[in-house]
């Protein structure tokens, strides 16, 4: 279920513990998580998902983006940094792949390597639906 971003970033939702072989099977080198601990329940824990990804040779990153919150001052350049010290495949999820996204695209318009109509584009093409975030996206150029 995961689906193609940019570049080396896929997005995806919830992860199962039976997905971290298929993705090891598939390519993926790196797995960020950004979806808090606890959002629902039977939702697998960032412990043990690192665990399950580090067994199967997976580096693993948890930066926990919660819905409805300010974003923490560092989260959007910790992302961005996770992509760029590897062109080897990484996986970013949360619930549905929406925050994952959004996370990616804040970095990348900041750093003035996508365009908000792009960063729409690109998500919109990956089955992400980010157009409600268009206002915000825009005033990052501002």
């Amino acid at each position: 279920h995961m689906k193609h971003l940019q570049n080396n970033l896929y997005v995806a939702g919830q992860l199962h513990p039976d997905d971290l072989p298929k993705l090891a099977e598939s390519g993926i080198k790196t797995i960020v998580n950004n979806r808090p601990d606890g959002e629902e329940g039977g939702q697998m824990d960032h412990l043990q998902a690192e665990q399950l990804a580090v067994a199967q040779g997976i580096a693993y990153h948890y930066l926990p983006m919660a819905n409805g919150q300010p974003l923490p001052p560092t989260l959007v350049a910790d992302f961005k940094a996770v992509l760029e010290a590897t062109d080897e495949p990484v996986l970013a999820h949360c619930r549905s792949g929406m925050r994952s996204t959004l996370l990616w695209a804040i970095g990348q318009i900041i750093a003035g390597k996508v365009t908000p109509d792009q960063a729409i584009e690109a998500a919109h093409n990956a089955g992400i639906p980010l157009g409600n975030a268009r206002t915000m996206l825009e005033n990052l150029t501002a």
